[in-house]
């Protein structure tokens, strides 16, 4: 109420000041009801880790009332060494490194809350002179891995055992993850070589003749898996759901942007040298969205039973792990209350 000589009266100017400190107090517990969640990528950013970027850039997370940061590793080895430490709530890493870690010491302290990619991104390459169309054109051969002991010759000896190959009739040397790789095989330096799902479709860009087939027809073990401490469950279960709850809307967002532009645009705020190619960039991208729908579309994000078990009993036949089950390496607890 105003008097006469324009001045607020007492009793308004107490409404008043109560509406304003409602509407901060509002504010203030709307701004608090964000919980903060750190998640680690195994490496820096690149395509493969649009589930987590495309939700982040999104606002997935926020609508979820998550703030999530995302920080970038430097080696799956040293991500999983940060959740276990306690420095995030969550990463990525893959469904075999998953299960040879559970046969070490303190690996069982990790268990996987969700599969991401239930399909291999890991690609054998070959000229198509001299093409290297299975593991036993292996057999005498030297083939190329990105790293060793990683997890492309964990993958190629898999491979080998599954086939009946004497993996040690197999020279192993490490290779580029990129279509210089190539230049390997044309120099006899190697005769094929594994790479990640990028690198077929950035050769098939560029006109190249190659034959390229996918691991997953002869190793068929989950691709990357989101891990966390099973301790910081117990505690943070909630923000986990909340976590697959965002990711799974983000997913099915991308799946009906059938040309890519909306999720191209989410993704901007974000360095990703993939991305400076504007014409191959999406080619990247729908290819890498296939392994999501490799068990399909009806088990996205969740831990497949039947794929964990038969990538366990490759990996115990090529001596990466003791036998066992591989059931209590993964939950779908979390999963399944997501999906609701």
């Amino acid at each position: 109420m105003t008097t006469s000589d324009g001045s607020v009266s007492r009793r308004s100017a107490l409404a008043l000041g109560v509406g304003a400190f409602t509407a901060i107090t509002i504010r203030a517990a709307g701004a608090q009801t964000a919980k903060p969640l750190t998640f680690i990528t195994p490496f820096a950013y690149i395509l493969a880790f649009v589930d987590i970027l495309h939700a982040k850039g999104g606002g997935y997370f926020e609508r979820e009332g998550l703030d999530v940061s995302i920080e970038q590793g430097r080696g799956s080895a040293m991500a999983v060494q940060q959740v276990l430490g306690g420095g995030g709530l969550l990463s990525r890493t893959g469904g075999m490194d998953q299960i040879r870690a559970a046969s070490r010491p303190g690996g069982d302290a990790l268990i996987a809350v969700g599969t991401i990619s239930q399909g291999s991104p890991f690609y054998v390459i070959s000229s198509a002179d001299k093409p290297i169309r299975n593991p036993k054109d292996m057999e005498g051969k030297t083939i190329g891995i990105l790293s060793v002991g990683g997890a492309t010759e964990i993958l190629l000896d898999c491979m080998l055992v599954a086939t009946g190959v004497d993996k040690t009739k197999v020279q192993r040397v490490q290779a580029p993850n990129t279509p210089a790789g190539m230049a390997l095989i044309a120099q006899g330096r190697i005769d094929a070589y594994i790479v990640s799902a990028g690198v077929p479709v950035a050769l098939r860009a560029t006109n190249e003749r190659f034959l390229s087939w996918n691991t997953d027809e002869y190793a068929p073990i989950p691709a990357q898996c989101y891990i966390a401490k099973r301790d910081s469950l117990r505690a943070n279960g909630d923000l986990v759901v909340r976590f697959l709850r965002a990711v799974k809307r983000s997913l099915d967002d991308m799946l009906a942007d059938t040309d890519l532009t909306t999720t191209m645009k989410r993704l901007e705020g974000f360095e990703i040298a993939e991305m400076r190619n504007k014409a191959v960039a999406p080619l990247i991208l729908k290819n890498e969205m296939k392994y999501w729908l490799t068990a399909g579309r009806e088990n996205m994000l969740r831990n497949v039973p039947e794929r964990w078990q038969k990538g366990y009993d490759l990996m115990v036949a090529a001596g990466f792990t003791p036998p066992g089950k591989a059931d209590g390496l993964y939950t779908n607890e979390y999963v399944e209350q997501a999906l609701k």
